[in-house]
């Protein structure tokens, strides 16, 4: 079978036409729902590669609010599908609609547009891993032109004064890299952005850059409360006896998440280097949730 579709659709004999239609260009139907909610829990047990969106369906959220919900955990390509003469376009373009058909729908326009949309998902997909890809490549050559540095055993006032060096040049070099893979750098989108969504990016991101320098990383949540967990670190196999390195991660971890700008929540470092196993421990809570 083809790509997985999902049909949200609140009129019974057009979701089956379109069905049908769809079934014979061999594409898989997942499934065909006709509220938002139905959509919701859809798409996390389906995970389809397009979803067919009808902007007015039954219950108390219209496709576009469904759209909204299911942009919060999953990046499915959405195409709406309408049979009203005006819509609100800037609603879609928010919950990054791959565009929208108006009914009656001729069966070449329809399969043109759903091609056109997948293609175009998997393409930009492709490329931003790509530059992911590659930033991350430029992230280890920049990090290990430092290491040597790094690696003697130094003395308090030599070591901040290479921290301190330290922190200068990643934000020179690191910086740009950070804000245009974290979109942070197009500040209106951004700012539309929920506190979850914005810390969703910064794990991502954060993520990526110390799996790709060899270390272990989780990310636990609970309630109010993020922690980031380092294991393995591929720097020096006991951290216990070199704290430099412990030192670096939490200038890493601590600078990026100020570049985030969220004022809301603050960053604890809660890290037990000196234990048998030793890991790197750094909390992220709501300032009004953290117990004094």
């Amino acid at each position: 079978m083809g790509d997985g579709l999902l049909i949200v659709e609140d009129e019974a004999i057009t979701a089956l036409e379109m069905q049908k239609i769809l079934e014979s260009w061999n594409y898989n139907i997942l499934s065909v729902v006709s509220t938002g909610e139905g959509a919701i829990e859809e798409v996390k047990n389906s995970q389809p590669d397009l979803i067919l969106m009808d902007i007015i369906l039954k219950g108390e959220m219209d496709g576009v609010e469904a759209a909204s919900k299911i942009r919060e955990f999953a990046d499915t390509p959405i195409l709406y599908i309408t049979a009203l003469e005006s819509i609100d376009v800037t609603r879609l373009k928010n919950t990054k609609g791959m565009g929208y058909l108006v009914k009656p729908i001729s069966e070449g326009e329809l399969r043109h547009n759903i091609e056109i949309a997948i293609y175009n998902y998997r393409s930009n997909k492709e490329e931003i891993e790509n530059i992911k890809y590659n930033s991350l490549d430029d992230v280890q050559v920049f990090m290990q032109s430092i290491i040597p540095e790094l690696s003697s055993k130094l003395s308090i006032v030599d070591r901040g004064m290479i921290l301190g060096r330290f922190h200068r040049r990643f934000e020179k070099l690191m910086k740009p890299k950070f804000l245009r893979e974290t979109g942070i750098i197009n500040r209106n989108a951004y700012e539309k952005l929920t506190l979850n969504e914005k810390l969703e990016i910064y794990f991502s991101w954060i993520s990526d850059f110390f799996v790709n320098l060899g270390f272990q990383i989780k990310i636990r949540s609970e309630y109010n409360e993020r922690l980031i967990i380092l294991k393995k670190c591929s720097w020096c196999e006991n951290n216990n006896e070199n704290i430099f390195y412990c030192l670096v991660c939490q200038a890493i971890i601590k600078q990026t998440f100020r570049w985030m700008d969220i004022n809301e929540y603050y960053i604890e470092n809660k890290s037990n280097i000196r234990s048998s196993k030793p890991e790197c421990k750094y909390k992220i809570f709501l300032i009004e949730s953290n117990p004094v």
